[in-house]
């Protein structure tokens, strides 16, 4: 429940008017450069930390005390008006398309959850998922919302992805590497993320812009932009595919933090966990976690954009290349994950207030959010009647109640009505 409104203003959710753009590597230095306005360079940004972390599959890092590897790909939903300027997300994937072409890795937004399985499936659980319209997604997710919900909540883990069917048997993912960059409105977001309590919610990368574009009439004039971009880019892209063939050569690198910038982290989320929760409760906590990894997966991009033009700092020896994170590439990361927790908290404000986990009431003081937790993990549909039947509701409302859960990611159907709450 939320305690107090952020009253959160548009520069307040910028990023990088807050970087010292002269410490970013040098490749995104160039490639910002294009961009020409506080909130086309946020947006570009973004694009461009999710596209090149798909190709980064090579790198990983460990988490929490028993050593959870994790990798960098980042899941990110880009919010902004109409006409807003969110196309240029687009040019984020020009720095994939080498290696695309020679190893498919970019799965389109128009693609059916079984689509979008098989495709991760034969690309080994590598993939790019991208569109910069929001309406293509909430029109292919009406069919299978829950089902991309769940998938893409493992991949963000990278849990092991499966699917049993009689004709063609069971298949598994073992570790996806899936990286997201979806762009679209606010009404379109919380049609894919229509409650703060899915667990899609606390692992997207939101960034909320309010700018509003000034109509520039210029561009409407012959100039030789065109041909700058794409030679920045086209220079990049190659970069990036060398960087690339040559690390899937070598067993892998392995990316870790000082012990200084560890506590420092420790320090920060201490820090901000107690602030955020006073002010919007206790469902904003897992966001709040998870911007850790974020904050470490944010590092690691950027260390290894650097070592595009720099040698990484490296420790220990043997064909397991371990990086060291830089402290500049370590302080960049705190800025950029900094503004994507308060990107997180303004679009947990607003969706909050909607939430539809926030069931009406039903007869007396019968509440549906406390019919649902006390459903156990795993039900029938023949369970939830009677369990409804006793707290006062009739078999119509609970029925009713499980598809809408079903609807909004809460809940997962399984064959023969079965149901089994999702873990959020």
């Amino acid at each position: 429940m939320k305690k107090e409104n952020l009253n959160l203003e548009a520069d307040d959710l910028q990023i990088t008017p807050n970087l010292k753009m002269e410490c970013l590597p040098q490749m995104l230095q160039e490639c910002l450069s294009v961009a020409k306005t506080p909130s086309t360079r946020d947006m570009l940004l973004m694009s461009l930390l999710t596209a090149t972390s798909s190709v980064m599959n090579t790198v990983s890092f460990r988490y929490a005390h028993y050593g959870k590897r994790y990798y960098p790909n980042l899941l990110t939903f880009i919010m902004a008006g109409a006409a807003s300027g969110k196309g240029i997300a687009d040019l984020a994937t020009k720095l994939v398309e080498p290696i695309h072409q020679g190893q498919p890795l970019m799965i389109p937004g128009d693609s059916t959850y079984p689509s979008f399985y098989e495709q991760l499936y034969e690309q080994n659980g590598k993939g790019l998922l991208f569109e910069t319209e929001g309406s293509v997604i909430t029109d292919i997710w009406k069919s299978s919302c829950t089902n991309y919900n769940t998938a893409l909540r493992k991949c963000a883990e990278h849990e092991t992805l499966s699917k049993g069917r009689i004709n063609s048997g069971v298949t598994y993912i073992q570790e996806p590497k899936v990286s997201v960059l979806l762009t679209g409105t606010c009404s379109q977001f919380e049609k894919l993320v229509p409650s703060v309590e899915n667990g899609f919610f606390s692992r997207l990368n939101m960034l909320m812009v309010r700018e509003s574009q000034p109509f520039d009439g210029s561009v409407f004039m012959p100039s030789n932009a065109g041909q700058e971009t794409e030679h920045i880019y086209g220079y990049w892209a190659a970069q990036l595919k060398k960087w690339y063939d040559n690390a899937t050569e070598n067993r892998g690198i392995e990316f870790c933090l000082t012990a200084e910038q560890a506590q420092r982290i420790g320090a920060v989320m201490e820090s901000e966990y107690g602030t955020y929760l006073q002010q919007l409760g206790d469902g904003f906590h897992a966001t709040i976690v998870r911007n850790a990894i974020t904050h470490v997966r944010v590092a690691c991009i950027l260390s290894v954009l650097r070592s595009l033009t720099h040698n990484p700092s490296s420790e220990g020896e043997g064909s397991q290349k371990r990086w060291v994170c830089r402290d500049e590439d370590f302080e960049t990361a705190m800025v950029i994950s900094t503004k994507l927790l308060l990107n997180a908290a303004d679009a947990y404000n607003q969706i909050g207030g909607k939430d539809q986990l926030a069931v009406p009431e039903v007869k007396g003081s019968y509440q549906k959010s406390t019919f649902l937790a006390s459903l156990p993990t795993e039900f029938s549909t023949g369970e939830c009647v009677i369990l409804a039947q006793q707290m006062g509701a009739s078999r119509r409302s609970a029925e009713r109640w499980l598809q809408q859960w079903v609807e909004i990611g809460v809940l997962q159907k399984n064959e023969f009505g079965q149901y089994a709450k999702i873990r959020a």
